[in-house]
């Protein structure tokens, strides 16, 4: 990590991921300046507001860098704006892939532009297929182009745009997040982790959608921006661009995240499994990746290894849901 004192910018700063980078940042020592339009915002970003070391631009990174604004001056970008999560990516449709590439190309022209190094996150539902998914995997387009796709697909092509815009000289890494769980991520977005948290602690039925069966790999927050503060400067020096952060040893059935999550919490609810277009609409699917599950290499070959077990994870969503409401999904049926 480099010396505390240089100025991150962090797009979509007051979404989950987002916010906790900031957290991260500001405790190690830097300046902040957010760019985030609200769409996906998990807290109002009051506190961020009166931290001096802190700016809070309320705006599309797009619009922001259209009207004059640009990158001069900052240490590295981090961009983790983007509509997110199953449930929420569903009004976007048609229009998804030109929210991705719409905000992603200019903030790479930025970064080349002032010469920031810029790490850009995307997403394992890239992948397009079941298993045990390395970086070095090619990638599966399926041909039911639903919304789902639109957004791996988008995805897919923002990655292309990086990897080929180091040849022109860009310092520029992506991440691919593996199913990120923790404190202030919200039920809004059709994520797992907080749904079934906030119904056992509401004592309201946890509903398991297709069975049950799929594999999903949960990775703390905390453990993903350790990675960034401390191993982001080794990445953006060598060759892989394209770097899995997820922690294999939580992989879980969404059937047994239930039961853990009703256990752990001590909780009355009854566990039941119901259609997910019943509770999100017609155009709700399942992910391509029934199981998905990183393969770690990059990221360990760095010396990063994740640290929060599953069940630490559940109990730290339950003790943040315990203390307060989910911001975004106060008038959503649980």
């Amino acid at each position: 990590m480099r010396a505390p004192g240089g100025e991150v910018v962090i797009t979509g700063g007051l979404g989950f991921i987002g916010s906790h980078l900031v957290d991260a940042y500001l405790a190690a020592g830097h300046h902040v300046r957010i760019i985030d339009s609200n769409a996906g915002a998990v807290i109002d970003g009051e506190d961020y507001d009166a931290d001096p070391r802190c700016t809070v631009i309320r705006e599309r990174v797009e619009d922001h860098l259209a009207a004059g604004g640009d990158f001069a001056g900052a240490d590295r970008v981090i961009h983790a704006a983007s509509y997110v999560g199953p449930a929420s990516i569903l009004s976007r449709s048609g229009r998804l892939g030109h929210d991705i590439i719409g905000s992603t190309a200019p903030v790479i022209e930025a970064c080349a532009r002032a010469g920031v190094p810029l790490c850009m996150f995307s997403s394992a539902e890239v992948y397009g297929r079941s298993g045990v998914l390395d970086e070095k995997d090619d990638i599966v387009v399926p041909t039911q182009y639903n919304t789902r796709i639109e957004y791996a697909v988008a995805k897919t092509l923002a990655e292309a745009m990086v990897c080929n815009s180091r040849r022109q000289g860009l310092r520029g890494i992506v991440i691919r997040p593996f199913n990120v769980a923790g404190a202030r991520q919200s039920r809004a977005g059709g994520f797992v982790m907080p749904t079934f948290v906030q119904q056992a602690l509401a004592g309201r039925p946890i509903t398991v959608f297709a069975g049950g069966e799929q594999v999903r790999a949960f990775v703390a927050a905390s453990d993903l921006t350790t990675f960034l503060l401390d191993h982001m400067d080794a990445a953006l020096d060598g060759d892989d661009v394209i770097i899995n952060v997820g922690n294999p040893a939580n992989a879980v059935t969404i059937a047994d995240l239930a039961a853990r999550v009703k256990s752990l919490l001590g909780s009355d609810s009854p566990i039941v499994r119901v259609d997910g277009r019943s509770v999100h609409g017609p155009d709700y699917a399942e992910a391509e990746s029934f199981h998905k599950i990183p393969a770690l290499r990059t990221a360990t070959d760095l010396g990063w290894r994740p640290r929060v077990t599953l069940d630490e994870l559940i109990m730290a969503t339950a003790d943040y849901y315990r203390a307060r409401e989910d911001r975004r999904a106060v008038n959503a049926p649980l």
